[in-house]
Order: C-alpha cells, then sequence, then structure tokens
C-alpha cells in the first residue's frame, strides 16, 4: 500500500517500468503493494512514527500476509490523549496500550460499549490468540466471562519483578574498592561512599548516592527488605493472619520511612528526585554522571542505553541490577509483576472485529514475531548458513527500524500484543549482532534481577470499592509519606495520623472488600 502522491508524470513512469520489468535487468526497492481492495484497520498505539507520510516495507509485507490495509496513528505517550479520542467519538478500531491500572476507564468503556469482547466466537481459529486468552494466570481478567482486551505480555518472563529496581554504578564501586551491598546497611554505606569518596575523581565533591521517580518510589521499591510486596503490577496485597491487607499500611513501612529519612538528612538523595513524578524525568539526570544509583525499569535496551550514553562521557562506565537487598531480619526480594501491562482493545467502532483479531493472531505468531524482529527476508536481512544476517543499510530505510538503531527491532514488536521479550533467544540473537555482549549482559543481569523474590497475594482482582479508593489511597500515602521523610511530620506520629486518615477516608471498606474477594478467589 503506498502513502506518498505522485504526480501523473511519476504514475506513468512507475507503469512504465512495471511493463519492461519483465524484459529488463533493471531493479528498484521492492515493495509490497498491489491492486488488490484490501480491508481497512486503523489503529492509535503511543510514540510511532509516521506511517502516513512514509512507506514501510515490512508494515507493506505484513498488509499482503493477512489481507489488511493497516492505519497507524500516533500520538505523544500521554495517556489522557485515549480519554480525548473516546470522548469526542474520533477513535480507532484498535487501541494498544491501554492502562491495565486504570480499572475505572476500562470498566466505564465496557460499560458503555465502547469495546469488543474476546469471545470463543471471535477468536475461532486464531490459535496464537487463543493460547494468550487461555492462560490460567489470567483468567481473573475476565469480565462478565469474557475478556475486554488483550493483555500486552512483559519484556521478562513471568515471576519477574514488576516495576523498579536498584541500578548501580559499577565502575564507582570499584573506583572505591567496595563490593555489591547486600542489605540496607550496606547500601547506606555505599551512598555515602557515593556522596563522599569521590567515585568519579574530579575532586569536587558533588555527587550524589541515588535519585528516584519521587520520595515514595524509594519507599516503596525498598519493602522487599521486609518481605512486603507492593503494587508494582500487582494488588500491592499481602496475607496478615486470616485476611488480606495492603502494604502502605504495614508497621514494615514506619522502618522503611525510617530508613529513607535517614539517606535524606545525610544529603544521599539527589534533589531532583523530590519533584520528579517519571522515570523519564530522572533519566538526564543520571545519565549527567553525578549519581550512583538508580530507580528504574529492569528493562535491558534502556539498562544498555543508558550505560552507553555515560560511556560517551565517560569511558569506564558500568551500569548493573543490583540484587534486592537483605532488611533487618533478612527478608529481602523485588515484588514480582503480573507479567503483563496494558491492553490492546477492539473498539465498537470496527466493523470487521474479526479483521481486527487476524491482526492480534498474526502479530502473536512465530512468522509475525520474525517479521517484527528482522523484517523482510532478504530485503531486511538475508540466510546466511542457516543465521540471520542483517541488511542494516536496508533497515535503516524503513522508519518503523529508527535508522539510529537500524539494528533494533521494528517497532511493531512492542506495545500491540506483547513488549519486545527481550531474554527470549529469537531476540538475543537479533541484537548481538549490533550489540555483541547483549546476550551476556541480559544473562547476568537477569540472575541478579530475579534472585530473591516476594509476592503478592492476588495480581489481577479489584473490587468496585477498592477502584474508586486507589487514587485517594496513592495521594495520602505520598503526601504523609513525603512529609514524614522530609522531616515536617514525625516518623511515628505522621505514620500513625496517616493511618487513621487512610482508614477513615474509605481504606478500611476497600480494603475489607479486597480482603474478601481475595479469600474467596484462593
Amino acid at each position: 500500500m503506498t502513502r506518498k502522491r505522485m504526480s501523473e508524470f511519476t504514475r506513468r513512469l512507475a507503469l512504465y517500468c512495471l511493463a519492461i520489468l519483465a524484459l529488463t535487468a533493471c531493479t528498484s526497492v521492492e515493495t509490497y503493494s498491489n491492486q488488490e481492495q484490501l480491508e481497512k484497520i486503523s489503529i492509535y498505539s503511543f510514540d510511532r512514527q509516521d506511517y502516513q507520510l512514509h512507506d514501510d516495507r515490512v508494515l507493506q509485507y505484513m498488509e499482503q500476509q493477512i489481507k489488511l490495509d493497516i492505519e497507524i496513528n500516533t500520538g505523544v505517550w500521554d495517556d489522557s490523549q485515549i480519554d480525548v479520542l473516546i470522548a469526542a467519538g474520533d477513535y480507532p478500531d484498535v487501541i494498544t496500550i491501554v492502562d491495565s491500572d486504570n480499572y475505572g476507564r476500562m470498566n466505564k468503556w465496557i460499560r458503555d460499549g465502547k469495546l469488543v469482547p474476546l469471545t470463543e466466537e471471535l477468536t475461532k481459529g486464531l490459535p496464537y490468540l487463543q493460547q494468550v486468552l487461555a492462560d490460567k494466570r489470567l483468567s481473573d481478567l475476565k469480565i462478565n466471562g469474557n475478556f475486554y482486551g488483550l493483555p500486552i505480555q512483559d519484556e521478562l518472563p513471568m515471576n519477574s519483578p514488576g516495576q523498579h529496581v536498584l541500578i548501580i554504578r559499577q565502575d564507582w564501586l570499584k573506583a572505591l574498592h567496595l563490593d555489591n551491598p547486600e542489605t540496607l546497611a550496606e547500601l547506606e554505606q555505599v551512598l555515602i561512599a557515593f556522596k563522599k569518596g569521590d567515585p568519579d575523581g574530579n575532586q569536587l565533591h558533588d555527587s550524589y548516592g541515588i535519585i528516584a521517580n519521587g520520595l515514595t518510589s524509594i519507599v516503596k521499591q525498598l519493602m522487599g527488605a521486609w518481605g512486603i510486596p507492593v503494587d508494582a503490577r500487582s494488588t500491592g496485597f499481602l496475607q496478615v493472619g486470616d485476611h488480606y491487607e495492603y502494604w502502605a499500611i504495614q508497621p514494615e513501612v514506619k522502618e522503611a520511612l525510617a530508613y529513607v529519612k535517614k539517606l535524606y538528612d545525610q544529603k544521599l538523595i539527589h534533589p531532583d528526585t523530590l519533584s520528579a513524578s517519571s522515570n523519564v524525568q530522572i533519566r538526564p539526570r543520571f545519565i549527567e554522571g553525578r549519581t550512583g544509583v538508580m530507580i528504574d525499569n529492569p528493562n535491558f535496551e534502556e539498562l544498555i542505553k543508558k550505560e552507553e550514553q555515560l560511556q560517551r562521557s565517560i569511558r569506564q562506565a558500568e551500569l548493573a541490577i543490583l540484587a534486592a537487598p537483605a532488611g533487618p531480619t533478612g527478608k529481602r526480594g523485588y515484588s514480582v509483576g503480573s507479567g503483563y501491562w496494558g491492553y490492546t482493545v477492539i473498539t465498537d467502532r470496527a466493523k470487521n472485529p474479526r479483521a481486527a483479531a487476524e491482526l492480534l493472531n498474526y502479530l502473536l505468531s512465530e512468522e509475525g514475531e520474525q517479521l517484527t524482529l528482522y523484517g523482510v527476508p532478504d530485503v531486511h536481512y538475508k540466510e546466511v548458513d542457516g543465521k540471520k544476517q542483517l541488511i542494516l543499510e536496508e533497515r535503516g530505510k524503513d522508519i518503523g527500524f529508527h535508522s539510529a538503531t537500524a539494528g533494533a527491532p521494528h517497532e511493531l514488536n512492542w506495545g500491540i500484543v506483547s513488549w519486545s521479550r527481550m531474554t527470549e533467544e529469537p531476540y538475543l540473537q537479533l541484537r548481538d549482532q549490533s550489540i555483541p555482549h547483549f546476550s551476556a549482559k541480559v544473562n547476568e543481569n537477569l540472575e541478579q534481577l530475579t534472585k530473591h523474590l516476594v509476592y503478592s497475594a492476588a495480581y489481577h482482582i479489584t473490587t468496585p470499592e477498592w477502584i474508586a479508593f486507589k487514587t485517594n489511597s496513592e495521594q495520602l500515602y505520598d503526601e504523609y509519606f513525603n512529609k514524614i521523610i522530609r522531616g515536617q511530620l514525625g516518623v511515628d506520629s505522621g505514620f500513625a495520623e496517616f493511618l487513621e486518615k487512610w482508614k477513615s477516608s474509605g481504606g478500611e471498606q476497600a480494603m475489607q472488600e479486597m480482603s474478601d474477594a481475595i479469600g474467596a478467589n484462593q
């Protein structure tokens, strides 16, 4: 499907070339369009290239394989954009990366009839889509017996941390002759050394120990040191006696607050932590090279990217994921996530929902994965002695590969049916061609990442009361935890005030409803 407008002269020239192609040795860049009328499917997805202005041979090849005319619309990664589209009634057949943590929105769309259920009838004969929906670990995502969105599989294997982990400057540890910290006490000493020991050797003593997207984020990501799971792609509930309670009201949280307050009082925390609300905001600060530890997603592409960015000005820079540090009683672990984040949904605007389901099935298939990883056979790669060799010059011509990183997967490989599965062999083989140490880096850090884990009591369960209260809950603990860490409230008195406020604002009732729901599902 060609989207570029051609002049009359250009069209005639193209027809002339086609007419003589069989009689000449003349060649040109192959496209995969024909005169067949294809059914149109429109998609909205964040942070994509503009396929309306530029041809892409991977997309064209896919369209011919599944006989669809795929229109991809995009916008900046701002979740409110989806709400605007829905409110205006101007939304496409398929929407990707719908926040799976926003239960209220999904339930409203379902009540309003905006979403097409992925029923057995709709998915009949689509084995790859059926396989995902048959996974028993996802069964409690069903509403009224049906899935209303395809869960987008995580980059990491099941039973991996759900969100944030500690990433450390290994070169700083080496410069100061320090080992990886294994406990909270050792972590504190390392952060002090990073602050006071001049690890970058510039004699300015301008470094910091740790940076994160908010003080509360530090508390949350250290709760595993008390064996407490947090709501990082889970409910954040744990069993307490014969019932279930939310992580933020546990007495161990008070100990975590005292620990983080100690780091804050010693000025070990980068000041931008106080105003940051997302990882995107703090990554540039970390790349400046003045901070030793960062709390960020366990995304191996991002890990290597940050390391390469640091190495542009600091040749010896080296990053690694820390194993979760142990707490005062030896408990330790990162909170295990659900194995997915976000949904891809088929909307009621789809004239042919079956065609949309066929697209999802193709992307889940081995053929679809190979296409979005490597590209079109004999165009973007070639087989040599049974191994795929990338043709980087050709990959650089198609916008989905991003010319700056032509050795990476096509962007249709992520955020539609799954996030790029970075630990699986096809992905590792691809990336090793451009980054020879990629597999080694992934395997080494995956071991540290999954060495110590804590599990939530439930992952997908929710209730109406909890949906209504959860935003208020987050606002309350963020407000109180910040005040406690910054010394505006005492640790004991501030936490007691938080507990009373949280429970009286609806938390106690909402938590009881969740406890009952989790208990009934065990």
